[in-house]
C-alpha cells in the first residue's frame, strides 16, 4: 500500500476485495482510487443513515415537540 503513481498514470491493475480479483483502479493524483469494474456508492454509510432517519420521520411526523 501507499504506492505513488507518475501523474501521466490513468489506470492500474491492482487487488478489488469487492470484486475479488485483479481489476483496473482509477489513479488521482498519483495515488490509486477506486476500482473501475464495479459501480462505486453514492452516499456513504452515515449518508445513508442520515437519509434514511430523514425519510422514517417524514413518514411519522411528531406533532407539539
Amino acid at each position: 500500500m501507499g504506492e505513488h503513481y507518475p501523474r501521466s498514470t490513468e489506470s492500474v491493475l491492482a487487488w478489488c476485495n469487492t470484486c475479488g480479483r485483479a481489476t483496473r483502479h482509477a489513479v488521482s493524483a498519483g495515488r490509486r482510487g477506486r476500482c473501475l469494474e464495479h459501480e462505486a456508492p453514492q452516499e456513504s454509510k452515515k449518508q445513508q443513515r442520515a437519509r434514511q432517519k430523514r425519510e422514517r420521520e417524514a413518514q411519522n411526523p411528531k406533532l407539539f415537540e
